[in-house]
């Protein structure tokens, strides 16, 4: 939210005299971090630093770790705000109305029951639909900045399609960055190099790269982050990446490949190959361990890893998810969610339904709802093979684009800002 009225006021004072309190000063909210136009007050760290804590998504950093990610989330979000703001982008009251109502709609309630649900969940409800309509914006702005001037053109496709990414061989990956500001000079690219290198070598050598990221944090390191990218065809990665990985066999790790972000290191886990025909929709069932009703994401994976292994055990798919799910919409029919198509699913849903095969039974994943296993009843292929693999990809082409582009944007609107920080922010 644009602030320069707080900005104006908070420069005149910092704190207030109660006379009735026996003149005891009582601070002010304060300002942690002044953002071009716009300020960030300590309020707004312990909020969102609360909502990240409250999902507890796999891979969240702890300690000062944690608190750093937080801020520099803030300075991006508010970036993306004052850029949204010159660009005329604004949502107004009905269009926001109607965002929730939908989002109600697809929780199967009203919205004064979600408002209720929300409200045992210690979330301030005029908060929430704030920072719906920050989401709208920004992702407004999103598609105007980064995709709206994607194109690919039908040679790229045809490319695409004589290589060997024709055979959707897969490549799971684990990632380190190091990270590096854009105008880093000569000493700073030569540490952070060293570093990258230090840390190839220590995983050739074994060591897992959750260890080697906690590592580099306790030593005060906080520009090194990495974790698991999944699993990824060549043409769903970053050009950077997909020049390194297919020549690459499981356990393989690589030299530090540099980019604007900075010096990355990848390790393949695993590489399979799949059959070409993509179906063109699925029929699937699954069982939902939310991460919306105050579990952590922790406690959901634990429980979604207890099912996963009752079914290794011969559990009855059905039964356990009209027992356990808590996707209201499909565990009255033992979680079968019917027929559906390409983009009708988050992404991670959608990239795991159809990816496996007919009656086969994912490994538990997480998506922004909480943990889930799914099976796949039923396929449909396209009649037209050659139509269905066009499509297919030019979307790859098109994500990977999208990423590269959203990436290298982040990069620009950071770079380009005047960030200065304050209070206990200068300590991160």
């Amino acid at each position: 939210m644009h602030r320069n009225i707080y900005l104006a006021l908070a420069l005149l004072a910092t704190t207030i005299t109660v006379p009735d309190l026996h003149a005891e000063e009582v601070a002010l909210d304060s300002i942690i971090a002044v953002v071009n136009d716009d300020i960030i007050l300590s309020s707004d760290f312990t909020r969102e630093r609360a909502t990240l804590l409250r999902q507890n998504p796999p891979d969240l950093p702890t300690g000062s770790a944690l608190d750093k990610a937080v801020l520099e989330r803030l300075i991006i979000q508010s970036l993306q705000m004052q850029t949204a703001e010159r660009r005329g982008i604004r949502i107004d009251d009905a269009s926001l109305q109607r965002a929730i109502d939908d989002m109600a709609r697809n929780n199967k309630m009203s919205v004064t029951q979600m408002r209720e649900a929300l409200s045992r969940d210690g979330i301030n409800f005029f908060e929430f639909r704030e920072n719906i309509r920050k989401e709208l914006v920004i992702s407004t702005l999103t598609r105007r900045e980064v995709q709206s001037n994607l194109r690919v053109s039908n040679s790229e496709v045809e490319e695409l399609l004589n290589t060997d990414a024709t055979s959707s061989r897969r490549y799971e990956l684990d990632h380190i960055l190091v990270k590096l500001p854009q105008q880093a000079d000569a000493d700073l690219t030569s540490a952070a190099l060293e570093v990258a290198q230090s840390i190839a070598s220590e995983a050739r050598d074994g060591v897992g790269f959750a260890q080697l990221v906690a590592a580099q944090r306790s030593a005060g390191n906080n520009n090194v982050e990495g974790g698991n990218l999944g699993s990824r065809t060549i043409a769903e990665m970053p050009a950077l990446f997909a020049s390194q990985v297919d020549g690459l066999q499981p356990d393989d790790v690589t030299e530090p490949l540099r980019s604007a972000a900075g010096f990355h290191v990848l390790k393949l886990i695993s590489k399979s190959d799949q059959a070409q025909s993509a179906p063109k929709r699925v029929r699937a069932r699954h069982i939902l361990a939310s991460t919306r009703n105050g579990r952590s994401a922790t406690e959901a994976k634990a429980l979604i890893t207890e099912l996963a292994a009752k079914l290794q055990e011969g559990g009855d798919f059905a039964n356990l998810a009209a027992t356990y799910s808590e996707d209201p919409s499909s565990a009255s029919n033992g979680g079968d969610l019917g027929w559906f198509g390409r983009g009708e699913m988050v992404q991670q849903f959608e990239q795991m339904a159809f990816t496996i095969a007919p009656n086969q039974v994912s490994a538990p994943f997480f998506t922004d709802f909480g943990w889930h296993i799914l099976e796949v009843i039923d396929q449909e292929i396209d009649a037209n093979p050659r139509s269905e693999l066009e499509s297919s990809a030019r979307e790859q082409l098109r994500r990977k684009k999208a990423e590269e582009k959203y990436a290298e944007w982040l990069v620009d609107l950071r770079d380009g800002a005047y960030v200065e920080l304050r209070g206990f922010a200068q300590g991160m």
